[in-house]
């Protein structure tokens, strides 16, 4: 499991590992350091030396011309070391920066290819019939083999079903995995264009002055469509706060960290809390809000039960972003709770959000409806516009499928920074049972916990804050349920 992180965005267009950035800016501090010393080596070979006291007690005079011309040679020698380590710093920011140019290249590429790709796809069904059969081909041969398998023995039956199994959860535990996703999701739009029978590139010439993702047109119409057909079924959303058990103390202390804020999630379940509020103060005695929205915790289709934590709320999220006053259900109920907790309108709230919950969270800072700052752990947010001045920290493992689903982030993410960790190099996922085990909580909190260790000025920006608030805050947790 790597350490190494790779940061993108806050205001920069580098891309480069922490490590990286780390030694670019201890080179540049040393040039900036050395350049210094020599400085006052000159201040020293420039001393007048002929009235320097002399006298038996005293430690005879080195002769004064010597003594400038040693710390001449030393200031020299300073500035050249100064200046190769200012030099490397700086190339090794440079390779960052083209490092970042030449991704975004590429990945516009892939994005043009992509979409012309899918439109075609659309445009021509009958295009579909060599991949449809090939995957029906495979389909079939497997049930043949398993049949075939299960014959000989139940047991080698259940051996080959649960090395389909583990394969599966390998091939999703992969960043070609993960990116192939999000590459199909980003040409999603394309594909419904062509299916449309309209010409291609429409969607450019249809975009909004705030460049609303082609992605989250295609959520809407998913989500109208499985609205028209019964298979999401829309109703109202009751938010509730949960009692304290007996003896539970209302008061924390406040987080400091990234790690902290992953650690508070709420972990949603049966009658379980899915939005944790907490109110805090600073040495001026102004409130700071911290909000957090934990998971997806229904993931069947259709929906039947009263989670709002649900898929229906998972599409309606995704395709907000392209129609206004539209809002999902877990936002909603993240603003219900708002509302009970006595969040004013215009007051300093950090969003935090898990998964489905990030995407609440980044709605909701990206609404302007308060002075937010925003930090999401494994979530598609990548078809919501924020203003710049969002200060914001996106948390992605390179092999977790749950951020592509927003497909392809649409330029720099200005005023955030993108964190991202590959949590098994190449290697398998460890044994267990959950299939995407890369987007745990858990993982994520490690991940948290290392950029908390980074000196990188882009994450200290979000968090910085939460230092300077005073004392303990008040916690309240709220619960909300689908009504009919």
């Amino acid at each position: 499991m790597s350490d190494d992180l790779v940061l993108r965005g806050g205001g920069v267009v580098a891309v480069a590992t922490d490590g990286h950035l780390n030694l670019a800016r201890i080179l540049v501090s040393l040039g900036a350091s050395c350049e210094e010393w020599a400085g006052r080596l000159d201040a020293v070979g420039r001393m007048d030396t002929s009235h320097a006291p002399a006298g038996p007690l005293l430690v005879p005079q080195l002769d004064g011309e010597a003594g400038r011309e040693s710390a001449a040679r030393a200031a020299a020698l300073l500035r050249q070391a100064g200046g190769e380590a200012t030099h490397l710093g700086e190339r090794l920011l440079l390779s960052a920066e083209a490092y970042g140019d030449i991704e975004r290249t590429v990945a516009s590429l892939f994005e043009l290819t992509d979409g012309a790709n899918a439109w075609a796809l659309g445009a021509s069904p009958a295009s579909w019939v060599p991949g449809a059969v090939g995957i029906g081909a495979v389909l079939l041969l497997g049930s043949v083999v398993r049949a075939v398998v299960g014959a000989v023995s139940e047991g080698a039956g259940e051996q080959f079903d649960a090395t389909a199994e583990r394969g599966l959860r390998d091939l999703m535990a992969t960043p070609l995995f993960a990116d192939a996703v999000r590459r199909i999701v980003s040409s999603a739009d394309e594909w419904l264009v062509g299916a449309g029978g309209l010409p291609a590139g429409i969607l450019s010439m249809m975009a909004t002055a705030d460049g609303v993702p082609g992605v989250a047109l295609a959520a809407l119409v998913v989500a109208r469509t499985a609205d028209a057909t019964g298979v999401l079924t829309a109703s109202g959303v009751r938010t509730s706060p949960v009692p304290r058990a007996d003896g539970e103390d209302d008061r924390v202390s406040p987080p400091t960290t990234y790690e902290e804020l992953a650690r508070r999630m709420p972990h949603g379940g049966e009658g379980s809390p899915q939005i944790r509020v907490e109110r805090h103060v600073d040495a001026t005695g102004s409130e700071q809000w911290i909000v957090w929205s934990g998971g997806t915790i229904d993931t069947g289709l259709p929906n039947t039960g009263s989670e709002p934590w649900d898929n229906q709320s998972n599409l309606d999220a995704v395709a907000a972003s392209a129609l206004p006053g539209l809002a999902a259900d877990s936002t909603r109920a993240t603003l219900d709770a708002m509302e009970l907790a006595g969040v004013p309108k215009g007051a300093s709230v950090l969003h935090v959000g898990y998964s489905q919950g990030g995407i609440v969270a980044a709605a909701i800072a990206a609404s302007g409806d308060y002075d937010s700052s925003l930090v999401t752990f494994g979530a598609p947010v990548n078809t919501i516009v924020f203003d710049e001045d969002v200060p914001r920290a996106h948390f992605e493992h390179t092999e977790d499928v749950i951020p592509a689903l927003s497909g392809r982030r649409q330029g720099q993410p200005d005023g955030g920074t993108v964190v991202s960790r590959s949590l098994f190099d190449g290697a398998p996922p460890p044994s267990g049972d959950d299939p995407l085990p890369a987007h745990r909580l858990e993982n994520y909190r490690d991940t948290a916990r290392l950029a908390d260790a980074s000196s990188d000025p882009r994450l200290q920006e979000v968090v910085k804050p939460l230092s300077e608030l005073a004392g303990d805050g008040e916690t309240s947790q709220y619960r909300a349920d689908r009504v009919e």
